[in-house]
């Protein structure tokens, strides 16, 4: 009987290396399924028949793609074509190769026997665990047409809140990399010009220091670039260091002004993400655990690990929460609601778009907190230089 080589998620979560013998690659998927295991790469390693193929893991893809990927899947499911006829009509309409490619191996493998939550667990770049997830509960509910619905909006919810989030710092970004662009160029290039006038003679001290300034960037402009380089590279190497990116995730949500809008983005993120999972009838342990992992805040995912541990412990999740300062007291409300109606799935929801609301107020606010401190300091940055070119030539001239 031929070996195969898989790579799986188990059921508790863990990271797995194994063999598994089986008639083929189809039984071999399905066995694993079996025990709860989430497969992401399947290799025969014996006995393999001539033309098999590897299962490799994909790369990524663009997320407008996936999320018309499962709307069109979804509009075909609904209008009772087979998962394989959609399969082939979705790989048609693929732009990019790796889509491409990457449902044509799906399609063989459904043809082969393997179910759609084992194929497309294949690619965890281009589908990720949370959404397979969905799609396992759907199939063993016998409700894919509705669990693909709920993955477009939820994927489409996402990318509108992560847009959001990004537009809230561009603002503040570009007028930051203006200030120092125009600050370096009149140190550097307008202030020099200035400087054979004014040599030699007695200036004013903001005058003078604009001089050494310039002097200084001019004489050293080599150490400067190499020590802006080192610091990058120190800034990238600490951020890969899980404990100092931890520290930063938790001054992130903390601080004030911007704290609180990333608070609140990671609080609708859990929110609606939780009640996509619940809906789709996800148990509540696993899409606890399914939301803290798709959590990218290492603070937040560290409470939602802690949360985990005592509901496994046999605590209600409202008393798991109610210890903490990161949700919010009406968090912690609606899911005790939640759990004497037993419709934990629509007090998520409400508590994202009520949270949603008030991160929208937040990002609007910040906006107008940042916009005049900017636009000042700015303004005094070119006012100082500008003033201290003055004062030189008045001295000029007066001496």
């Amino acid at each position: 009987m031929p070996i195969f080589k898989y790579t799986a998620i188990d059921p508790e979560g863990n990271k797995v290396k194994n063999t598994i013998n089986a008639p083929d690659e189809g039984a071999a998927g399905r066995l694993l399924k079996g025990d709860n295991f989430i497969v992401q790469q399947l290799i025969e390693v014996k006995g393999a028949a001539a033309g098999k193929k590897n299962f490799t893991i994909g790369a990524g893809v663009r997320t407008k793609e996936i999320i018309l990927f499962f709307r069109m899947f979804s509009s075909l499911i609904n209008s009772n074509v087979t998962i394989s006829e959609a399969m082939g009509i979705l790989q048609m309409q693929a732009e990019s190769r790796t889509m491409k490619n990457a449902l044509t191996d799906i399609k063989s493998d459904i043809e082969s026997g393997v179910p759609l939550s084992d194929a497309f667990a294949r690619y965890p770049k281009i589908f990720s665990p949370l959404v397979t997830n969905m799609i396992r509960a759907g199939e063993l509910g016998g409700i894919l047409d509705v669990v693909l619905d709920r993955i477009s909006d939820f994927l489409e919810s996402r990318a509108a809140l992560k847009g959001k989030m990004i537009l809230s710092m561009i603002y503040p970004s570009v007028v930051f990399i203006v200030t120092m662009i125009v600050v370096g160029f009149l140190v550097g290039f307008v202030i020099p010009k200035f400087s054979t006038l004014l040599q030699g003679r007695r200036l004013p001290a903001n005058t003078q220091l604009l001089l050494d300034m310039a002097d200084f960037m001019q004489t050293n402009i080599l150490e400067i670039s190499i020590g802006i380089i080192i610091l990058i590279l120190l800034i990238i190497i600490l951020m890969t260091t899980k404990g100092t990116r931890l520290h930063i995730d938790r001054l992130k949500i903390y601080v004030p002004v911007i704290g609180p809008v990333m608070r609140y983005g990671v609080i609708v993120q859990f929110a609606k993400t939780f009640a996509s999972l619940l809906e789709s009838g996800i148990t509540l342990i696993n899409a606890l655990k399914a939301v803290g992992d798709t959590v990218p805040n290492l603070e937040a995912k560290r409470l939602i690990a802690r949360m985990n541990e005592k509901v496994l412990a046999g605590e209600t999740l409202s008393s798991a929460l109610r210890d903490q300062r990161f949700f919010t007291p009406m968090v912690v409300a609606m899911i005790k609601i939640g759990e004497q109606t037993g419709l934990m799935d629509q007090s998520m929801t409400t508590v994202g778009e009520l949270h949603e609301k008030i991160l929208t107020d937040k990002i609007s606010r910040m906006t107008a907190m940042i916009e005049p401190a900017l636009i000042i300091t700015l303004g005094g940055l070119v006012g100082y230089v500008a003033w201290g070119l003055i004062a030189g030539m008045l001295t000029m001239y007066s001496q």
